[in-house]
């Protein structure tokens, strides 16, 4: 973000901040698909990012400003969720989905067996990347496994591939593929790319020298990740501030709750390499002169422990790649602190890396570099996540796990087991310290609610109790905190009756806060419930919820 814009955003963050019983909208979809001329491409540099974000970001008064003026995610709505976006849409989260319904909305399709002609050979990386063209026309990359390390980075594509588009995130089609050696042929006009990007006409040698990187397949047939090529990039978004081409993109990329709870969802899959670089926007429909930029993430080669990174693979999660405070726990210990995952980290599987629970830790949980957006995460985006996580079930994680293809069964279970510790380690965290009350109705002075923390096994029947007190609209409390019978509390119905209308003509009335114990003692974050009327003279209800309220 330009210096210019930081400080104009610190003028308007005022303005949008969320105030004590200020309700989100009461929408579903965003409307951020309105039609805009084409931007321009946009290009970003992973060294840059991180340097500025591990060394510089730190030190600007404007970023220290931004922070004491979070408020909050700025996109949420009503009931505390984000509506559907050009950036996200809403799958799994309150309600769980099947392996099967994941698959088939995954939209797209693994290349046509036949003849491929590799269009483009880049020789970046440390396995070959091919970009290939089918016989009906579509254009994948095609990856390939480290010789050493087979199945691991093809299998983590798969399955963070399906898990990332259930917690609904844009992402390309990415599938498992095999095929033979004499399956993928030189196109006439196809080009080799070395390291520094530098293009010349791709030569039988160059083909063949990427082949002999990779092991000689027993059954004749070579294992690779193909991805489906999105149609007219624009380059990359960033994780902070707005693309200043598109008019749609008007909330800074830091207070975007689907960024800012990635977080959380990352953390479960150990998606370290979640930066700039590993993005796409994309231009809707492709190859028009209006439409829209839609964001997507990419390359999830390197999760569940299949990246190859420096000072790997046991730091990935647990420190950035350059770590201010580790280092200097090293300084001034002179060498002799050690590391816990230094001397407890363990790789059982060649197929699958370094991915274990022992020291998943969801609140101390790093990426490669710093991230505006998640260091910007507060507990109400961090429960957001946290729904989403648990609610796949072990059901349709085994399934995600067999969707990896690993040969060996063990290998199959070990990562289930894995993902479903993980992610019960997410759940007992974050939904003991959010009160994680969900879907409230009112019916008389009776206010309802779900507790997915007993719906999901984080907490139990037996001990769990619950409390309310009463707010007026500006945040004076109005009652001390009475106990709630079961998912049940009573509350007053009555309200100033010409209170002013909000601009969705809606009268909020009174913020009624609830929380739930928490295992250890103690109460966890509240949940802020608005009761109020739609329009004048109508009955009161429940106009919508915030957790952990700031």
């Amino acid at each position: 973000m330009t210096r210019g814009a930081m400080l104009g955003l610190l003028l308007i963050l005022p303005a949008l901040a969320v105030e004590p019983g200020r309700l989100g909208p009461p929408l579903r979809t965003d409307g951020d698909d309105r039609a805009i001329p084409r931007p321009k491409e946009q290009p970003a540099s992973e060294l840059y990012a991180i340097v500025y974000n591990s060394w510089f970001r730190h030190l600007s008064p404007e970023t220290a400003a931004l922070a004491s003026r979070d408020k909050g995610a700025l996109n949420r709505n009503a009931w505390d969720e984000v509506p559907d976006s050009s950036w996200f849409t809403n799958r799994m989260g309150e309600r769980s989905l099947s392996f099967d319904e994941i698959l088939s909305g995954l939209q797209g399709a693994p290349p046509q067996a036949g003849v491929w002609l590799a269009e483009r050979n880049v020789g970046e990386g440390y396995t070959p990347k091919f970009r290939v063209r089918d016989e009906g026309g579509r254009q994948y990359w095609v990856k390939f496994d480290l010789p050493s390390a087979p199945e691991r980075n093809s299998a983590a594509e798969r399955i963070s591939t399906l898990i990332l588009y259930a917690a609904g995130y844009n992402v390309p089609f990415n599938a498992i593929t095999r095929f033979r050696r004499e399956d993928l042929q030189r196109d006439k006009d196809s080009l080799y790319e070395d390291a520094l990007g530098k293009r010349r006409t791709m030569t039988p040698d160059d083909l063949e020298a990427a082949f002999l990187k990779l092991k000689p397949p027993a059954d004749g047939r070579y294992r690779g990740l193909a991805s489906l090529v999105l149609p007219d990039a624009l380059g990359k978004f960033k994780y902070d501030g707005t693309r200043g081409d598109d008019p749609n993109d008007i909330i800074p990329h830091q207070f975007r709750r689907e960024l800012r709870g990635l977080r959380v969802i990352a953390s479960w899959i150990n998606h370290a390499d979640t930066g700039d670089k590993n993005t796409v926007d994309i231009f809707v429909p492709p190859d028009g002169d209006r439409g829209f930029v839609k964001h997507y993430l990419l390359d999830f080669g390197s999760t569940l422990g299949s990246g190859d990174y420096t000072n790997g693979p046991y730091r990935v999660g647990h420190e950035y790649l350059f770590d201010g405070s580790a280092m200097a726990k090293t300084f001034f210990s002179l060498g002799a602190w050690r590391r816990p995952w230094e001397a407890q980290g363990k790789i059982r599987y060649a197929e699958v890396g370094y991915f274990d629970a022992a020291l998943f830790d969801p609140e101390k949980w790093k990426p490669n570099y710093p991230n505006l957006a998640f260091e910007r995460m507060d507990e109400g985006d961090g429960y957001w996540g946290a729904k989403i996580v648990t609610a796949f079930t072990d059901d349709t994680i085994n399934k995600l796990a067999e969707a990896g293809e690993y040969s060996r069964p063990e290998v199959t279970q070990y990562v289930a087991g894995v993902l479903k510790e993980r992610r019960d380690i997410i759940g007992r965290y974050w939904m003991d310290k959010v009160s994680p009350l969900e879907e409230f109705t009112l019916a008389g002075d009776r206010l309802s609610f779900r507790d997915l923390a007993l719906e999901r096994g984080y907490a139990g029947v037996d001990g769990r109790k619950y409390e309310s007190w009463v707010e007026d609209m500006s945040g004076r409390k109005g009652s001390a905190p009475q106990p709630c019978a079961s998912r049940t509390c009573q509350v007053p119905v009555s309200g100033e009756a010409n209170s002013p209308l909000d601009r969705y003509g809606r009268m909020p009335l009174v913020r009624v806060m609830i929380r739930a114990n928490r295992r250890a003692g103690g109460w966890g974050a509240p949940v802020e419930v608005v009761l109020g009327r739609e329009g004048r003279g109508s009955e009161v209800k429940v106009l919508g919820w915030r957790h952990a309220p700031r």
